[in-house]
């Protein structure tokens, strides 16, 4: 082989020495905001889950602590005025033990997280609206709602800035 050969295939594979950099350079943007964006998206997914988990358990704590004659803290409307010994955050009306019981479930819940509680017999309530004249008693209804919002750590890059999400549970109460 001649010198000037040689040199020719020197330079031919000398050619493709930044290829490989500048590839790198094209594809980790991509790669990273994917990344990312399965990041955000599980984070999202797994606060949806804990909420669900919370309004249920919190329905389940309503439910069960619903009179007064049955649990030493109970929760709920019309509890009427005398307040419990040993129950803290009790008062007339109150839905804050079951607030409080619902909170204590969230795991990953997001920011500016909100419990409703409201109780109804026959038409579905909203938010801490109860139904006229519902009462915690055995065979009426208990609906739990737990919102939040998760932020996005790609959501700057995107447009979208985060999620509002909600979950909520209803049961019978069975006390």
């Amino acid at each position: 082989m001649s010198a000037r050969a040689a040199i020719r295939r020197i330079h031919r594979r000398g050619d493709g020495r930044g290829q490989g950099l500048v590839e790198f350079a094209l594809v980790i943007p991509m790669f990273l905001l994917m990344l990312f964006g399965v990041v955000d998206m599980g984070r999202v997914i797994w606060a949806f889950d804990s909420l669900s988990n919370a309004a249920r358990e919190g329905a389940r704590y309503a439910s069960v602590h619903g009179a007064a004659d049955v649990t030493i803290c109970p929760t709920g409307p019309n509890l009427g005025a005398t307040p419990a010994t040993g129950c803290p955050t009790w008062t007339p009306d109150s839905k804050e033990p079951t607030r409080i019981q619902t909170r204590s479930f969230l795991v990953a819940p997001g920011s500016s997280v909100t419990v409703y509680v409201c109780y109804y017999t026959t038409t579905h309530c909203s938010l801490n609206a109860d139904e006229a004249n519902a009462t915690n008693g055995r065979g009426e209804f208990v609906t739990v709602t737990v919102t939040s919002r998760v932020d996005l750590i790609t959501g700057s890059l995107l447009g979208h800035s985060g999620f509002n999400i909600s979950g909520s549970s209803t049961v019978i109460v069975n006390n």
